[in-house]
């Protein structure tokens, strides 16, 4: 299988390195990346700017015991998803791949965090050009990216099957631990509440620190529910999600010119 890994940490990140690492044992795999770390940039793309590739040589690449040499590493000094597309359709033109994942994220992309999220945002930016595509978050501080890899890896199948063109799947695994995993559920997005505020930091700057409210007792079964529960969650998104609902009440109604 062929298949382009991104992130919104950067191409250098532990998260990749480790992604591309496993998955370069049985698969073909091709890296491109943001040159530094671009966490919530969304699904935002470079417009009316230059957008500058570089190609990263195996020396200036931190790998475990040599292991990855020959796994090309790319970096575009844009956003998550211009490194999706500008791979797709400029460096890797004249190649089909089977599969773009995105991550594995440092930090969780559950419900509506996917709004702000260039993790998953670089995953969408796969579904909109036709190739099924994954976004993968962990929490990494709480015993690292091993079982995320393990999870992707051991389930590439399963994963490849619910991504179609224009719906992205996203993945979170709320711990490194397995002591501390639960199960899988497969679950519709939530909303996710912060409890954030604004410091100010001299001046007229501000900056913006918060933590996620706790999900656990909520009646509906969304992803922040189980994540907050235990579960590593996995949630098929559509990329075009016009609410059938709202447009059938708009359609009959009378508008004025």
């Amino acid at each position: 299988m062929k298949i382009l890994l991104t992130n919104d940490d950067g191409y250098s990140a532990e998260g990749i390195i480790a992604l591309a690492l496993a998955l370069g044992e049985e698969h073909d795999v091709r890296v491109c990346a943001p040159a530094g770390e671009r966490s919530g940039a969304g699904h935002s793309l470079t417009f009316n700017r230059t957008l500058r590739w570089t190609e990263i040589g195996e020396d200036d690449l931190v790998l475990a015991g040599g292991r990855g040499r020959g796994i090309p590493f790319h970096a575009v000094h844009g956003s998550p998803a211009d490194a999706v597309k500008f791979a797709l359709e400029h460096i890797y033109r004249d190649e089909k791949f089977d599969l773009v994942i995105s991550g594995v994220n440092s930090v969780l992309n559950i419900g509506s965090d996917i709004i702000y999220s260039g993790t998953f945002g670089a995953a969408e930016e796969g579904s909109v050009l036709g190739v099924p595509s994954v976004a993968v978050s962990t929490v990494a501080s709480d015993g690292g990216y091993g079982l995320a890899v393990r999870f992707v890896k051991e389930n590439l199948p399963s994963l490849l099957a619910a991504a179609s063109p224009y719906v992205t799947v996203n993945v979170n695994v709320p711990s490194g631990r397995a002591e501390k995993i639960k199960g899988v559920a497969v679950v519709p997005l939530g909303i996710r509440r912060y409890e954030d505020r604004y410091e100010c930091a001299g001046g007229r700057e501000y900056e913006l620190f918060g933590a996620p409210l706790d999900c656990s007792g909520h009646e509906d079964d969304t992803d922040c529910k189980f994540s907050d529960l235990g579960y590593i969650t996995v949630t098929p998104v559509r990329v075009l999600c016009t609410d059938a609902d709202t447009l059938s009440r708009a359609a009959k109604t009378e508008w004025k010119l």
